[in-house]
């Protein structure tokens, strides 16, 4: 949905000349238009960090870029908590800010879950570990503001390695009566006041706003598919603003994870569960009461299916994006220009609401599409988001379409696309990303992705869990 500047945030950042450049980069973690994420490794001494580097203006000292590089270091710089990944370092250099944390390799919450038996123990277990860290910044008076499996990753491999919340990209800092005019989250996990226009969102709705998205995650973890779903933006949205949805009559579910999650998917947010009456929820404090039966195989089944469709596609989509003929490439610049009132090379919020309501849709359903479209969360839309966009509505359109992008990534025609052909064909991706890219769609576990996967893949396949709601 994107996050913009929207206060200009007072702060030094102390650099040192032999600090500023040591770091070395040793492979790639993700790209955006404006941002990338490295493991680098500290020169001084030769430990692997994560280090989120943003490009400078150098004719702007009020950019978005040095405005959210800034409201980030200050918020992390405050955060102590075993549960939140830790600061390290910040620096700012000629042409870009450089932001330091602790490296977590140990996977994503979707990767746990995936590695074995995963019960609803377990996802309690999880969820308290969520709402500690939530707590930590919620008593700070900052809320995340894009929270979502994604951002819940573990330092190591080991089983006892604790989660850590991340990517404070998106978090504001705000006392329980303050305005905050901007907006943030990610479709599936966004609270329902966050998608009206006009609703005065202070920071205690801020707050409330959060504890929505985890109301979110813990229906995805014991149901394998999100309370709101949909095939297109629109669709998700719509349903949350109505806010309606049901528990699955197939899986077994204990009474009280129902009743957590009722007490957080609550249309008003002044009558949600803070995260400190949260944590003193029954499923959280009496977690040997919580039943340790192994959630069936297919909810996994599921959230494999979910997070495939959010990583996969959108992968495969920059890619055709680039290899637009030049008549569809012209085509659409021709598209964007037209709207592009003030030539900035940018739709903003007021030229895309005018592009839509051109097609007959509504203020709403512009915004909807800037929280599709605004990959690098600046607020407003490129050229490039634009085509990738496009690629990817196509892309599932019909089984012709996904046959071609399967031919596309699939170079010695041996009729699989590897690790290594999928590394090849997006530009920055590093070998463990594609690998894992991999890992989500390979259903037999030989290492590469078949045509029926890839299908199933790209036609994002819902069916299965459609049919359980």
């Amino acid at each position: 949905m994107g996050c913009t500047s929207s206060a200009p945030v007072e702060t030094t950042i102390a650099t040192s000349k032999q600090g500023v450049y040591d770091y070395e980069k040793v492979k790639v973690l993700g790209v955006g238009a404006s941002c990338e994420v490295i493991v680098g490794r500290k020169k001084a001494n030769d430990k692997l960090y994560a280090v989120k580097i943003l490009k400078r203006d150098r004719n702007d000292s009020n950019s978005d870029n040095e405005y959210l590089f800034k409201n980030e270091v200050e918020i992390m710089k405050t955060l102590n908590h075993p549960n939140i990944v830790q600061f390290v370092e910040c620096f700012e250099e000629p042409d870009y800010f450089k932001l330091v944390t602790v490296l977590c390799l140990g996977g994503e919450l979707f990767d746990r879950v995936a590695e074995g038996s995963f019960s609803e123990r377990m996802a309690s277990s999880l969820t308290k570990q969520m709402l500690l860290a939530l707590a930590h910044c919620h008593e700070r008076n900052i809320t995340h503001r894009d929270l979502k499996p994604e951002n819940f990753v573990f330092e190591t491999k080991s089983p006892e390695s604790n989660m850590k919340l991340i990517d404070f990209g998106c978090a504001v800092r705000a006392a329980d009566d303050e305005l905050i005019k901007d907006v943030a989250g990610s479709p599936y996990y966004v609270a329902p006041e966050v998608l009206v226009s006009d609703y005065k969102r202070t920071g205690r709705i801020w707050k409330a706003s959060d504890m929505w998205s985890i109301g979110v995650i813990v229906f995805l973890l014991v149901h394998g598919y999100p309370p709101f779903n949909g095939e297109q933006q629109d669709q998700i949205f719509h349903k949350i603003r109505i806010g309606k949805y049901r528990f699955s009559r197939d899986i077994p579910l204990s009474s009280q994870v129902k009743d957590f999650i009722q007490k957080l998917l609550v249309m008003d947010p002044t009558k949600r569960m803070t995260a400190a009456q949260a944590l003193q929820h029954p499923w959280i404090v009496e977690l040997n009461k919580v039943p340790d039966t192994p959630i069936p195989n297919s909810v996994v089944a599921s959230l494999s299916d979910f997070r495939t469709k959010c990583r996969l596609k959108k992968a495969v989509g920059k890619v055709l994006a680039g290899r637009m003929t030049a008549q569809d490439n012209e085509a659409l610049l021709a598209v964007f220009k037209q709207f592009d009132i003030n030539g900035d090379g940018q739709l903003d919020a007021m030229e895309i609401a005018a592009m839509m309501k051109h097609i007959g849709k509504s203020p709403q359903e512009a915004k909807d599409l800037i929280a599709e479209m605004d990959e690098n969360g600046d607020g407003t839309i490129n050229p490039d988001e634009f085509k990738a966009m496009h690629a990817m509505g196509t892309l599932g359109s019909s089984d012709e379409a996904v046959a071609k992008a399967f031919a596309i990534f699939d170079k010695d025609g041996d009729g699989f696309v590897t690790a290594k052909e999928i590394e090849s064909m997006c530009a920055g991706l590093s070998p463990d990303v594609a690998k894992q890219l991999i890992s989500d769609v390979d259903k037999n576990g030989d290492g590469q992705i078949s045509f029926t996967e890839w299908m199933a893949a790209m036609k994002e396949n819902k069916k299965k869990a459609s049919s359980k709601k």
